[in-house]
């Protein structure tokens, strides 16, 4: 049976390429196919996303290889309509696609294990971006840079933020998977996403 012509899928490497187009024409319309959006400092709104987001469903897709898990990155087209419809809304919804993980034969303990580090790992990617933007961000106001300090801050802001909305336990978010598979580390998870965001907030 076929799939509908929403769900249809394509795979890597297009799917990159779409998802990152999508991601950018999501946050910033037509200017995305402008040059001075990126040249000489682009926002850090636009690079927390996209680096965020790649990486995010970069670090689902390797671990998950790394114990012998079928995974890629896909798009399909209810992803792509559903973001490019919040672009003229301020809050967006960017899931042009997502990390596909299959488990062939029994699912010992090896593959469980597998699928629980290869969902934490996305999130996890977003809060080590976070944390390191952060402290780069104060040396920088120590250093007297205020201009890259409120870049970094705001890059720490939305990777935590991202963290943060994939850890909530809602299907088909990676929180509600962790919370099945683990919820005492979907908490320690949780609750660190919550303090990069107010410390990213308060600074």
């Amino acid at each position: 049976m076929s799939r509908p012509w929403y769900a249809k899928e394509l795979g890597e490497p297009l799917s990159w390429v779409v998802g990152v187009l999508v991601t950018a024409v999501t946050l910033e319309g037509l200017q995305a196919f402008n040059p001075t959006t990126y040249v000489p400092i682009p926002s850090p709104v636009l690079v927390g996303v996209i680096v965020g987001m790649v990486l995010h469903e970069l670090m689902h897709r390797n671990v998950a290889r790394r114990y012998g898990l079928l995974s890629m990155y896909v798009v399909n087209a209810l992803g792509v309509i559903v973001s490019l419809l919040t672009l003229p809304l301020p809050f967006k919804i960017i899931a042009p696609g997502y990390t596909s993980v299959y488990v062939f034969g029994p699912p010992g303990p090896r593959k469980r294990r597998g699928l629980l580090e290869s969902v934490v790992a996305g999130p996890s990617i977003n809060m080590l971006l976070s944390f390191l933007a952060l402290v780069a961000g104060v040396i920088a106001r120590v250093g007297g840079a205020y201009e890259a300090f409120l870049w970094l801050v705001q890059f720490a802001w939305v990777n935590a933020y991202l963290a943060f909305f994939n850890l909530l336990p809602l299907p088909p978010l990676d929180g509600s998977k962790v919370f099945r598979l683990s919820v005492v580390l979907w908490a320690v998870l949780f609750v660190m996403s919550i303090v990069l965001l107010v410390i990213a907030w308060l600074l």
